[in-house]
């Protein structure tokens, strides 16, 4: 038997229940006015956005106003907290805010894209992104890039982006020392933009997917054993050798980076992340000093820092560029879904063959269409 507790002792433990039950309810009703504030904004925002009625302005005072929602959400002090380490302040120049809204959407693909890239995007928008395909597997396909001083370059790009309206372009030098800018610039308009999908697969602009493999893949039980949290899926790389040749494009001096290899992490060619962790990484990356390096600097750097477990896809990337025609052709049981491809040409001749590879193994196979 409990000893008989006395009325002080009673009263004492009714107070500190009543008092936490409040507590508790006041947080919850804080949290989701917050969260119900956020959603609302997104919704008139939105809306205005399929009306006409939103200029690039207001998509980036639409940007700051969730960012300090978000703030205010996990409870930082606005006027008092330490400023970001590497804010990423840069202002959109094109941004397609409605792509995913209202879309049921599965996955978006992102893709990083130079403004003088034309012809690879077309490319990608008449194979693996053709807008039939994308839309039978709940699909979306955004290319993420900087800005050049080349003017006719860049009204080309919003004549592209009228046409399509599938072109991210942030005011950063778009620079092969800038990638790292690019990939934030892809998490932050993924956490702003595209809230509602369960995958988000990145992308160069010069890799081949072989589509249909990899949704058998992403469907397979394999795959959903992982679940849809805290999961980052790609070619891994191990024991890195830091280069400190300073003729190579890839030096790096001791002054950015002293240790002699790399922590684990991803090829930049492709990887595939859960929605969260695209949300985590965006927030980490701006109290996580700037480094140059994208791909370690988001799948290793940022991917460690949240305890991440890297998900091994290697046996899937051909990444030698020289040599993966050469492979494709000789890979039968179709085990390789990403190449690394050079010429134009190759990827139509790859992708037709795949194509016609689909349609001979399927009855119910849709109709194929280039994008218009």
């Amino acid at each position: 038997m409990f000893p008989r507790l006395s009325y002080a002792q009673r009263l004492l433990a009714l107070i500190f229940f009543v008092s936490f039950i409040t507590v508790f309810f006041n947080f919850s009703s804080v949290k989701f006015s917050a969260a119900s504030r956020r959603l609302s904004y997104m919704e008139q925002y939105l809306q205005n956005t399929l009306r006409g009625g939103n200029t690039v302005q207001d998509a980036q005072e639409y940007v700051d106003n969730i960012t300090e929602m978000n703030g205010q959400q996990k409870g930082w002090d606005q006027s008092t907290r330490t400023p970001p380490i590497n804010p990423h302040e840069f202002k959109y120049l094109i941004n397609p805010s409605s792509l995913c809204y209202r879309k049921n959407l599965t996955y978006l693909v992102y893709v990083h894209t130079a403004p003088g890239n034309f012809k690879k995007r077309q490319t990608i928008r008449q194979t693996w992104g053709a807008k039939t395909l994308m839309l039978k597997y709940k699909i979306r396909i955004v290319f993420i890039m900087g800005v050049v001083e080349d003017s006719v370059t860049v009204q080309r790009v919003h004549s592209e982006s009228n046409r399509y309206g599938d072109i991210v372009m942030e005011d950063f030098q778009d620079s092969y020392r800038n990638l790292t800018y690019k990939a934030i610039a892809g998490l932050k308009w993924i956490s702003s933009y595209c809230l509602d999908v369960t995958y988000v697969i990145k992308s160069d602009d010069d890799i081949l997917i072989d589509m249909h493999a990899l949704m058998e893949t992403m469907n397979s039980k394999e795959v959903k054993k992982y679940g849809t949290r805290r999961l980052i899926m790609c070619n891994q790389w191990l024991k890195m050798k830091v280069i400190r040749d300073k003729k190579s494009k890839w030096y790096v001096p001791k002054e950015e980076f002293d240790k002699e290899y790399f922590p684990p992490y991803c090829s930049g060619s492709l990887f595939i992340m859960s929605l969260d962790v695209v949300f985590a990484m965006y927030d980490m990356s701006l109290n996580t000093k700037f480094f140059w390096v994208d791909d370690f600097y988001i799948t290793g750097l940022l991917a460690e820092k949240l305890k991440l477990e890297h998900k091994r896809l290697n046996d899937n990337y051909m990444l030698n560029a020289r040599a993966a025609v050469e492979k494709f052709d000789k890979d039968e049981k179709r085990e390789l879904k990403f190449f690394h491809v050079h010429k134009l040409t190759d990827i139509f001749r790859m992708w037709k063959r795949l194509r016609s590879e689909k349609n001979r193994s399927c009855d119910n196979c849709f109709t194929w269409l280039p994008h218009r």
